[in-house]
């Protein structure tokens, strides 16, 4: 009875979720993380929304968490470095490139 009532229930859709995590998996390269961060924020949000709105249609929470805190630790990081490059550590600016 029960794997009866398995086959009918709809597969959850988990793929913006998921593109959400890859995206955040990308915070390594450099330049393309500032756009992919956003993506990876952005779809994750978005992502979130759709899973609590209709929770039996889209799955994935823990990959769209993922990929925000993902998307995040690139925005971190640069804003951590821009300001002490401005606070006067010279090599940071040069390792930024700036």
């Amino acid at each position: 009875m029960k794997e009866q009532k398995e086959r009918n229930m709809p597969k959850k859709s988990k793929a913006e979720a998921i593109a959400s995590f890859v995206f955040g998996l990308t915070f390594w390269i450099p330049l393309l993380n500032l756009i992919f961060g956003l993506i990876a924020i952005y779809a994750g949000i978005d992502s979130l929304v759709k899973i609590r709105k209709e929770p039996i249609k889209y799955g994935g929470k823990w990959f769209a968490v993922a990929g925000i805190a993902l998307g995040f630790i690139v925005y971190i990081t640069y804003f951590t470095g821009l300001s002490m490059c401005l606070y006067g550590y010279k090599d940071i600016c040069k390792n930024m490139g700036l």
